[in-house]
């Protein structure tokens, strides 16, 4: 006899979607959070008036099938919680923002593309029909194999990548072109076609993961520091000394805090999770007394965001206009900026105070955004050890064989497990751990 059927571990919207798939059969399932709040990577903060998202989302109506699947399910999408991001994303380079980065007009606009350069971003889509096409759910068998994208601009088009693609991977999945393999990131520009049609949630992006914490039986501040199998189930060891038995358990937290978590975890396991590495995210929310964006001329639209070309010396990869992308997140006539600091520059800031942080992102984002410091009211340092997943070519040559492997009572959910950081991969990560769990169970 076990305390429970199956335990999850990491309130994250990867666990909150396994637990949910898992407790709508009848089994009985508890999810243990060590943080006093569901929600992990994807939960908000609500200050004054102002909806401040602690990591970073948006939903493609390609592409994201996982994610449609249960915005149906909790009908948020019939209750209004879904908002159409109305303007583009702009590329900064040498003094400017090029709108449209990633979007179908930017092969008619350029959005800091050469004719040269369009012509490798239709290459790139053209390529996604046939030979080239990436299975999102088997990066590891592309034609691309290993090549990361600094590669993959030296063969197909170093603009693409220098003025499109890494941009974007740097901002928004926190990557470096020269460690991250190029399929994972084709595979989402492919399935989304590009950054078109977004939306976003319209009270932050923890609302799908305080629909599902409504629905279970959630622990938080209730950290799991051990898990070991034990016989044909798994025990587990809390923080106060206290112990659980479950027939089964998913572990849904970034990879790399699953080897000191679980140390018995089988050798065919650990080479992939231990290859499966982390960049660091910093992000800073400005809340600002009135709505201020990347400087433009008078005939652009305005951005909901923009990216750094590669050579632009900054300590920021990218920023968001929040009021943009939806106004209902900031009181009315205000602004909130949040502004991310470059992978590449994070060590230099990392362990400062938050007023240090602040002081240093305020003085860069000067040099885009013109008004910053004085239209200055308020801020948020979130800060990410194990932020974003990264897609090396040693994970991806691993990940075959980490699928195939045989059930086990410990299983794992997260965005890691597809090498794309992104809510998509994270709820999509909840059917293949729900479908073993299933599998082991069906034999015990």
């Amino acid at each position: 006899m076990t305390d429970i059927d199956i335990a999850v571990v990491g309130a994250g919207i990867a666990g909150l979607t396994t637990a949910h798939r898992l407790a709508r059969e009848g089994h009985r399932v508890e999810v243990f959070e060590s943080e006093d709040t569901a929600g992990g990577r994807m939960r908000s903060a609500r200050i004054d008036g102002y909806t401040i998202d602690r990591g970073a989302e948006t939903i493609s109506p390609y592409g994201y099938p996982a994610t449609w699947e249960f915005i149906e399910e909790l009908g948020l999408e019939r209750r209004g919680e879904l908002h159409r991001i109305e303007h583009p994303v702009g590329l900064w380079q040498d003094g400017r923002t090029h709108p449209w980065v990633g979007h179908p007009k930017s092969l008619l606009t350029g959005a800091g593309l050469s004719w040269r350069g369009r012509a490798q971003m239709v290459r790139m889509l053209v390529s996604g029909r046939g030979k080239g096409a990436v299975d999102p759910d088997r990066p590891e068998e592309s034609a691309y194999g290993g090549m990361t994208l600094e590669q993959y601009g030296e063969k197909y088009g170093e603009e693409l990548v220098n003025r499109c693609l890494g941009p974007v991977a740097t901002a928004a999945f926190g990557w470096l072109p020269e460690r991250s393999a190029a399929s994972p990131m084709l595979a989402v520009m492919q399935g989304t076609r590009g950054i078109y049609r977004w939306q976003t949630y319209r009270d932050g992006q923890d609302t799908m993961a305080r629909t599902l914490a409504e629905r279970l039986k959630v622990h938080v501040s209730t950290p799991v520091q051990r898990i070991e199998r034990e016989g044909r189930g798994v025990r587990l060891g809390f923080g106060d000394g206290t112990e659980l038995t479950a027939r089964a358990a998913v572990l849904a937290l970034p990879a790399p805090q699953i080897s000191a978590l679980h140390p018995g975890m089988p050798e065919e396991e650990r080479a992939f999770v231990e290859a499966s590495t982390f960049t660091t995210m910093i992000r800073v929310g400005v809340m600002l007394d009135r709505p201020l964006e990347p400087r433009r001329s008078g005939r652009r639209p305005h951005l909901y965001a923009f990216v750094m070309a590669a050579g632009e010396d900054s300590l920021l990869s990218g920023g968001t206009a929040e009021h943009n992308k939806c106004p209902h997140r900031v009181p009315p006539g205000r602004g909130l900026v949040t502004l991310l600091v470059s992978p590449r520059r994070a060590a230099e800031v990392y362990d400062l105070p938050d007023e240090q942080v602040l002081d240093r992102v305020l003085d860069e984002s000067e040099r885009f955004i013109d008004g910053m410091r004085e239209a200055y009211v308020g801020h948020q340092v979130t800060r990410w050890r194990h932020g974003l997943p990264e897609a090396p070519p040693e994970a991806l040559a691993l990940r075959g064989a980490f699928t195939r492997r045989e059930a086990q009572p410990i299983e794992y959910a997260g965005d890691w497990l597809y090498m794309r950081p992104s809510s998509e991969a994270a709820i999509a990560s909840s059917k293949p751990a729900a479908d073993r769990v299933r599998s082991w169970l069906a034999d015990d």
